[in-house]
């Protein structure tokens, strides 16, 4: 592929690029976004993103002062979060479903100057700011959106203020967003990034490499909170005039399949939670979801057989990639013509990547390496943790750790985090591998691979699997899965032991499985 790096000009601001181009392509009466059964056409969008830049403005905004958005999948959503970015703010979004003690923890860190709450988050918001200095005086800049009479006539009132006060201008290279990590080694960490991050991303990746289109129609399982999908179901569809469906109900299975079908959507967001959930769900519940061209999965592995599963039942090409807060999105992907289950896919052009051993030399071909990656949106910094800075952000590359490997072909394959890798008769062990092993027998429903020490203190592999009947697990199933893995495996990678769990593995708010919380349990 022919590739020019894009280039943007030095002033440069997120929301034009996203929200206000629209207007010059003549897209002003087209639908950017359906929600509950009303659209929101381009040039209303764009009336409330600046008439929420104004306002946060005149009620005192500084230039790059920090807005937090913790709201559900809803306009105001993007009203509150291009509004702020327009007006010259720093933005991040945050978990709606948080307890207060998360909140007061994000609320300390962050230090915003306003906050954009819904009728979810409202009450444990709340509770946080009791003990919080933030958000102006007497709490006045927290500003609250939703449903009910009193919530949405008070938007609407501050909303529609027509105050005169030009939104602070912005530098290409001026900080515009963080995004948390999935804080899987402790406190989530807020990665800073530029207005030009953000656009990069989306020539090289959204539009280059995966072809999104303006005649799509987007829908998404993961929240937009999550980066993941604040990109793939928010910024990538407005970059070319294309709609997103939003929804603030629960994402179940039942109401995707409506969703898809009611709309028409041509590319779908999900995860491999979502995507085991939906091939789960009967037949007599679902609905046709043909109109699909591809759905993209990321957030944590996708397993072989379930993608193949997947592509068997359904048909709809699925496009797994890797991205990370360091690096705003995707940077490794599969694409719609070439796509390989089980791999990540190629890396995206734009980026550079290398694989490290654990001397610090080139990995050879085919072994498991530490990535390092490189590339226009890597992230600045992390905020108020220079230790970490030091130790991922080096010089442009981005060092998180994670364990690759790349076949002869240029395929890249995710052998997990470093800190998850196991050690096993000397050898590196991935768990991936292993899971991916047992979630092709028949018995098993979900599965997490971590390490234990044996009577000897060497470590082993430890299986911890639910089953799809949970009434099966017996001494006989253990021995069984334990040949099963061997069967498929290099001996030394199978399970030690398998221990049958009786309720859902645990997930993080990013609705990953926890491994943290399972080491801390069975390690």
């Amino acid at each position: 592929m022919d590739f020019r790096p894009p280039r943007f000009p030095e002033q440069f601001n997120m929301a034009d690029y996203f929200v206000f181009a629209n207007l010059k392509a003549g897209r002003a009466e087209k639908t950017a976004i359906h929600f509950e059964g009303k659209r929101v056409s381009y040039r209303a969008l764009a009336d409330m993103v600046m008439r929420v830049a104004t306002n946060l403005v005149a009620d005192g905004l500084l230039p790059e002062q920090r807005v937090l958005i913790c709201m559900q999948d809803r306009p105001e959503f993007a009203y509150a979060w291009f509004g702020a970015l327009k007006a010259g703010a720093v933005v991040t979004q945050i978990n709606p479903l948080l307890p207060a003690s998360d909140y007061e923890y994000y609320l300390a860190y962050i230090k915003p100057q306003f906050a954009f709450l819904d009728e979810r988050s409202v009450l444990e918001f709340s509770k946080a700011l009791k003990s919080s200095r933030h958000c102006g005086r007497n709490h006045s800049n927290v500003i609250v959106v939703g449903s009910d009479a009193a919530h949405h006539a008070a938007f609407a009132a501050w909303s529609a203020q027509k105050r005169r006060a030009d939104p602070w201008p912005t530098h290409r290279d001026d900080p515009a967003v963080w995004l948390f990590t999935s804080g899987t080694t402790g406190r989530s960490k807020g990665a800073v990034h530029s207005h030009a991050h953000f656009a990069f991303n989306t020539e090289v990746y959204a539009k280059t490499f995966i072809g999104i289109r303006e005649s799509d129609v987007t829908v998404s399982g993961a929240r937009l909170f999550f980066g993941y999908a604040t990109g793939t179901n928010l910024m990538f569809p407005l970059a070319v005039g294309a709609s997103t469906v939003l929804f603030r109900e629960q994402q179940t299975p039942e109401l995707l399949f409506r969703t898809i079908a009611r709309h028409k959507a041509t590319v779908f967001t999900s995860v491999p939670t979502l995507i085991n959930k939906m091939l789960r769900t009967p037949e007599d519940h679902r609905t046709d979801i043909s109109s699909l061209r591809f759905m993209w999965s990321a957030g944590e592995a996708l397993p072989r057989e379930l993608h193949e599963r997947w592509h068997a039942t359904f048909g709809v090409p699925i496009i797994d990639g890797i991205g990370s807060a360091e690096s705003f999105h995707i940077y490794i992907s599969n694409r719609p013509g070439d796509i390989r289950p089980g791999s990540l896919g190629k890396l995206v052009p734009g980026y550079e990547a290398k694989l490290v051993d654990d001397d610090g030399n080139p990995a050879a071909q085919g072994d498991v390496g530490t990535l390092w990656l490189k590339g226009d949106s890597a992230a600045l910094y992390y905020h108020c943790d220079y230790e970490k800075s030091k130790e991922h952000l080096r010089g442009g590359w981005i060092v998180s750790g994670d364990k690759f490997r790349q076949d002869a072909d240029g395929y890249w394959y995710y052998e997990g985090r470093g800190d998850d890798l196991l050690k096993s008769g000397g050898i590196y062990v991935s768990p991936m591998e292993v899971e991916n092993r047992l979630m092709q027998h028949p018995a098993v429903r979900e599965c997490c691979v971590i390490g234990r020490k044996d009577e000897h203190g060497l470590e082993k592999p430890l299986g911890l699997v639910s089953l799809k009947t949970r009434s099966s697990a017996s001494a006989d199933l253990e021995a069984e899965l334990i040949a099963f893995a061997k069967a498929g495996l290099a001996r030394y990678k199978a399970p030690h032991w398998i221990v049958f769990v009786e309720t859902d593995l645990p997930r993080n708010d990013r609705d990953k499985i926890d491994r943290k919380k399972l080491k801390a349990e069975h390690g």
